[in-house]
Parts: C-alpha cells; sequence; structure tokens
C-alpha cells in the first residue's frame, strides 16, 4: 500500500503566467479512511454504491455515493484501486456507519476484509486558482494528474478531480511522511488549519456531514451525477429511478455569503421561496453557510433579515 513508483517527467503548466501568490491551498481534511481486500471487492462494492464502478481497475480512481434506502446520500466516497485492495475516503462524521454500510450483506462465502486506515494515513485537499501549480512546485518529478486514475511517488498518492468547475487535488500520504512536510515546509506554501478547510468545501459547494447524512437525495446537494441509473440494484435504487421518471429535481445547493453570521434552520428569501442552513464557517471578511432550497430558486434573491447584507450562489 501506498508503495513507491517513480513517475518522470513535468506538470504541463504555463508557470511564466502563474503567481506564487494565486489563492491556492492544502487542507487537512477529516476523512474516514479504510482498506477493503478481497477478489470481489468491485463487485461488493457495486452493490452498495449509486455509482457504476465496475470499470475500476489497478490505478483507477473512482467517486460515489452511499445511500439509505430511501434513495438518500449516507456519505460521499472515493474508491482507488491499489492491486490488492481498494482504499476508500469518506466523510470523516460518518466513519462509523459508513463502515457498517460497507461491511453490510457480505456472504459468508465471500473473503472480503476492512482495515482501518486512519491514524495510519493524512487525507489533503489542494485547491484554488493554481493546484497544479503548487503540486508542481512541490513534486516536480510528477506527470500532469489525469482524472479517474491516480499517481504515487514516495509513499504519497496524488489524484485531481473536478468539482463546479473548481479543479481539487487530493493527497494521501502516510502518516509522518516527513519527506511531504518537508517539501511543504521548504516550499511557499503551507498547510491550512483544520477549521479552514469547512471555509474552503463551502467555496466551491462540496458538501460535508451535515449534508450528507441520510438527509438529502443525490441532486439536492450537487451529486446527481454520482448516480448511475442503468447499473444493477443498489440501495436507493427504485426511488432514484422513480424520481428521474418523474422529471426535475425538486432542491439544490446554494452558498450565502453574509455580513454576518446565520443559525442553522430555515430563512425567508426576498423571492418568496426558503433556504435551509446546513453548514457555515467564517473567512477573514465573510460570513459562509450552505444552503438547500428551492431548484427554482433566483439567483439574485437576498435573505430577508433587518441589516443583514446576503449574495446567493447557485452552485
Amino acid at each position: 500500500m501506498l508503495a513507491s513508483l517513480v513517475v518522470v517527467g513535468n506538470l504541463s503548466v504555463d508557470t511564466m503566467s502563474i503567481s506564487p501568490e494565486s489563492h491556492t491551498n492544502i487542507y487537512p481534511v477529516n476523512s474516514s479512511i479504510s482498506v477493503m481486500e478481497g477478489q470481489e471487492t468491485v463487485s461488493h462494492l457495486n452493490n452498495i454504491l449509486s455509482t457504476d464502478i465496475t470499470s475500476l481497475v489497478r490505478g483507477g480512481r473512482i467517486d460515489g455515493l452511499i445511500c439509505d434506502s430511501n434513495g438518500r446520500v449516507a456519505d460521499i466516497i472515493s474508491c482507488y484501486h491499489m492491486g490488492q485492495g481498494i482504499l476508500i475516503t469518506g466523510l470523516g462524521l460518518n466513519t462509523h456507519s459508513t463502515r457498517e454500510l460497507l461491511t453490510k450483506g457480505i456472504p459468508w462465502n465471500k473473503e472480503i476484509s476492512l482495515l482501518d486506515g486512519n491514524g495510519a494515513l493524512e487525507h489533503f485537499k489542494i485547491i484554488g486558482e493554481k493546484s497544479s501549480y503548487l503540486l508542481e512546485k512541490l513534486y516536480p518529478e510528477l506527470t500532469k494528474l489525469s482524472e479517474n486514475e491516480y499517481s504515487e511517488y514516495a509513499n504519497v498518492m496524488f489524484s485531481t478531480g473536478n468539482h463546479n468547475g473548481y479543479q481539487v487535488i487530493d493527497v494521501i500520504t502516510r502518516s509522518g511522511n516527513t519527506d511531504f512536510f518537508s517539501r511543504v515546509e521548504e516550499s511557499d506554501f503551507e498547510i491550512s488549519k483544520k477549521e479552514d478547510w469547512d471555509a474552503a468545501r463551502i467555496k466551491i459547494g462540496f458538501p460535508g456531514g451535515n449534508e450528507a447524512n441520510a438527509k438529502y437525495l443525490p441532486h439536492d446537494i450537487g451529486m446527481g451525477k454520482l448516480v448511475s441509473l442503468n447499473k444493477g440494484c443498489y440501495p436507493g435504487q427504485e426511488i432514484h429511478a422513480r424520481l428521474d421518471s418523474r422529471g426535475s429535481p425538486k432542491k439544490r445547493i446554494v452558498m450565502l455569503s453574509t455580513n454576518i453570521g446565520l443559525e442553522f434552520g430555515k430563512y425567508s428569501l426576498s423571492d418568496g421561496s426558503t433556504v435551509k442552513i446546513t453548514s457555515k464557517s467564517k473567512t477573514e471578511n465573510l460570513h459562509l453557510s450552505l444552503g438547500i432550497c428551492s431548484v427554482d430558486v433566483s439567483n439574485d434573491a437576498k435573505l430577508i433579515i433587518e441589516d443583514v447584507d446576503s449574495k446567493l450562489t447557485l452552485l
């Protein structure tokens, strides 16, 4: 696991037009990290996830959802095929419930085991205007990353994805990896505080444990793309198929920036609709929140609260 694989080359980045001062950071992420082993692991996971992962092969990464029988999202995970096992990352708040779901329904005659990777491995995400530039400065040895694949170097796994138009680079390393932390120390960048991750994910509309907690459907939290309607049976499949046949989703996720902090709960908007605040964080100048509202909400809707300036962003 996380064996050293030398990949020679440079990232394809126009460094002449990029400033190191761009707003790009390394965020430590509170994730559940597990490794599932067994010859029939892919088949077993495909019966659990709402996403078709039958094409997952060694060196590949596929993101997916675990949903309950009512079709609501219980966790958002990423699966990395390492050959002898599949490394699975999920939301840290859902660690216990997710591991129960991952091991649910394993037949007695299938040799599949789930190992706890928390403590042994650490998860970081690089987000910002110049994510690739930051990674190139830390690891000039890497080739350009490709979606749905991961690369390894010096006991670190690297992969890239896209969420709402933002590049997100995932970094998974062994805890106490002196080479990784030394590279960060010697660069112009640094690892953000753990509490900064909430603000970063809210800015790009990435759900956390307050959204992926068996209360919302995939489309409600902007994760409809991870539902494969043409695959076989999985928990929630009938609900997803029924909703698809009835037409467009009813809810959507939005971001609110305000001059004061909001409490969790429902708020009225100027277009006559409401928004339910599910996550919140504070940056240096603004308060940021994620909320769930009607899919028909106006993009210029404002909160109806005295002395509160607000801006709503559709995600």
